[in-house]
């Protein structure tokens, strides 16, 4: 009986210590039969259960635009196993050379930048990878719609992601505005301007009380900018389509020109920068990342500036990313694409460059508390918040911008010529159908 027993109890211990082995860690030198140096927490392993597998590997990045050696370094800073390699060529060769490269399969890259301006040349072809399969329309559900819709193809799918915004806004000396204005108030100053009927009769007002020395606004083409994602798309269905809000545009910039509402200065002109800088014209419509162009030496401009609120919200410019469909990091590049769409890069982005983001979350988080210097006290995401929420989301298209190119054209002459809007027009659609016989005009 007492052999019996003893057996009995020997083999149950062999049971226990078998299930306990099978429980164990199995990792690095560990057997299995041995016990696990952090015992059978899974807390305790290097990759502890429901955590995803630490990131490795090497990323090959084309790109035109510098700072994205930054967002290269800190996706490194997080992933200590994965290399990005930021490869940056000058901004006029970058398109010719991307799309050799993705035409010919060779020496291409796993995330490759597209600029605003011709995205809609890229978005629809076979080479760039579908994220909306990946798992991305859920990242972006909180996404400015504009920023998102940009980077969606003809076919409904995310074809590539941007971190920032760009928004638009009258930016304006105080000092300039009280003298004129009366007030140097953001809230006040918007409310002023919040027609086009209001800024006309505004900028004559300014004129006439400066001698003709200063004028309301830079440039009656600013509506170019303006409404130029405020309006229906150029192409529709194969026919030329033209928004009938350009006419309105038109005519209200005609009557900005007529009455010396604008200095007539191109943007990012030396004349323009000038006109900022020395307040000859009160009205600047400037993107969020434009302020290099304010003389800022010694801190001189620091609260000295202002933003207003311009009649509609409006954009300058935009770098997507997308990722390759051939490459072989495809799962790598996915999460980088994650990482530049998340709140925690575009709030470091935000306070590093002042760059306005593209999540709807970290506007919301950051705009009681995010400052600029030049702006003083003022919280000028609160005014970018409300005029970039209020636009359109619109997808890209082929041509789009290059059809908005001949308009600006065409319709920048009749300005200056004092030309009827229908006489525009025709000379537009001439434009339009020698540089594109495959849209129909009618």
């Amino acid at each position: 009986m007492k052999k019996s027993k003893w057996f009995s109890m020997m083999l149950a211990l062999v049971m226990v210590l078998t299930i306990a082995a099978g429980c164990g860690n199995n990792s690095g030198s560990n057997t299995g039969n041995e016990p696990s140096p952090a015992g059978n927490d899974p807390a305790q392993t290097d990759t502890p259960a429901g955590e995803p597998k630490a990131l490795e590997g090497k990323l090959v990045v084309w790109t035109f635009f510098d700072q994205v050696k930054e967002m290269g370094l800190k996706f490194e800073e997080k992933n200590p196993g994965v290399e990005v390699e930021v490869n940056i060529f000058p901004g006029d060769q970058y398109q010719t050379k991307l799309l050799s490269a993705m035409q010919s399969g060779d020496n291409v890259p796993d995330v490759f930048d597209l600029e605003r301006g011709y995205i809609g040349k890229f978005i629809d072809a076979n080479f760039i990878a579908d994220l909306s399969a990946m798992g991305i329309e859920d990242l972006l559900k909180d996404y400015i719609p504009y920023v998102r819709e940009l980077g969606r193809a003809a076919d409904g799918t995310i074809r590539a992601v941007s971190d920032h915004s760009s928004p638009g806004a009258f930016w304006y000396l105080r000092e300039n505005a009280k003298k004129y204005l009366g007030t140097d108030d953001p809230e006040k100053i918007g409310e002023m301007v919040n027609s086009w009927d209001k800024i006309i009769e505004l900028g004559k007002k300014v004129n006439a009380d400066s001698g003709g020395k200063v004028f309301l606004m830079q440039n009656a083409g600013d509506l170019f900018d303006i409404g130029a994602y405020n309006t229906e798309p150029w192409v529709k269905e194969g026919k030329l389509n033209i928004d009938p809000k350009w006419k309105t545009y038109y005519e209200t910039q005609q009557q900005i020109r007529a009455n010396n509402v604008d200095a007539k200065l191109g943007f990012m002109s030396a004349g323009w920068g000038n006109a900022l800088n020395d307040g000859t014209a009160i009205l600047s419509a400037m993107p969020a990342w434009a302020t290099f162009m304010i003389d800022n030496k010694d801190d001189k401009a620091v609260g000295k500036f202002g933003m207003a609120k311009s009649p509609e919200g409006f954009y300058t410019g935009g770098t997507y990313r997308g990722i390759y469909e051939k490459s072989p990091n495809k799962e790598l590049a996915y999460e980088f694409i994650k990482y530049i769409a998340s709140p925690e890069w575009q709030e470091y982005n935000l306070g590093k460059t002042g760059n306005m983001p593209g999540s709807g979350k970290v506007y919301q988080d950051n705009m009681d508390t995010f400052k600029v210097n030049l702006l003083g006290d003022q919280n000028p995401m609160k005014v970018y918040y409300e005029l970039v929420n209020a636009m359109p989301g619109i997808a890209p298209d082929k041509y789009g911008e290059e059809v908005l190119s001949k308009w600006r054209k065409v319709a920048g002459q009749g300005i200056t010529n004092n030309t009827s809007y229908d006489d525009v027009v025709a000379d537009f659609k001439k434009e339009v159908k020698n540089a594109f016989p495959d849209i129909q005009v009618d």
